[in-house]
């Protein structure tokens, strides 16, 4: 029976851990300033537009920022290229590579490698630490749930 308590006890705590993390993106740059941040699911999260025109489909999907084309799977809905930057997916819909930059998550699944640059959380998934360099026509976008 102990052995059963804890079991549910350390399922428990290890769904809130995963459910309880912030609201992560990968945020791309694109011409003249123009970026698109996308989650780590391959949805349109944010647009951040310096310039230039934002065109939608019949779906209020976003397919065009500026110069810069959007790009969805059929199926998915995923976005799968920004302008000509591939953005690739693992088995568990998360997005694991943006052009040639790869992407890695850890047991909480939350990213903890973008390229060259590692990412740390404190023990409530707050991001600690980033160190090395992530590309320059990326960034790592955190949201901290607010209290």
């Amino acid at each position: 029976m102990r052995k059963l308590l804890l079991w549910f006890v350390m399922f428990f705590v290890v769904s809130a851990i995963v459910h309880a993390l912030p609201s992560d993106a990968i945020e791309v740059f694109t011409s003249a300033g123009n970026s698109v941040s996308i989650s780590t699911a391959g949805k349109v999260f944010r647009l951040n537009i310096a310039s230039g025109v934002v065109i939608y489909d019949l779906s209020n999907r976003v397919t065009q920022v500026g110069n810069t084309s959007v790009t969805y799977d059929r199926v998915t809905n995923r976005v799968i290229k920004i302008g000509d930057i591939p953005v690739n997916y693992d088995a568990s819909n998360r997005v694991i590579k943006i052009g040639n930059t790869v992407i890695a998550y850890d047991f909480a699944n939350r990213m903890f490698k973008i390229g060259d640059a590692s990412i740390t959380y404190d023990v409530i998934s707050r991001v600690k630490n980033i160190t090395g360099k992530i590309p320059d026509n990326i960034r790592f976008a955190s949201v901290p749930e607010q209290p």
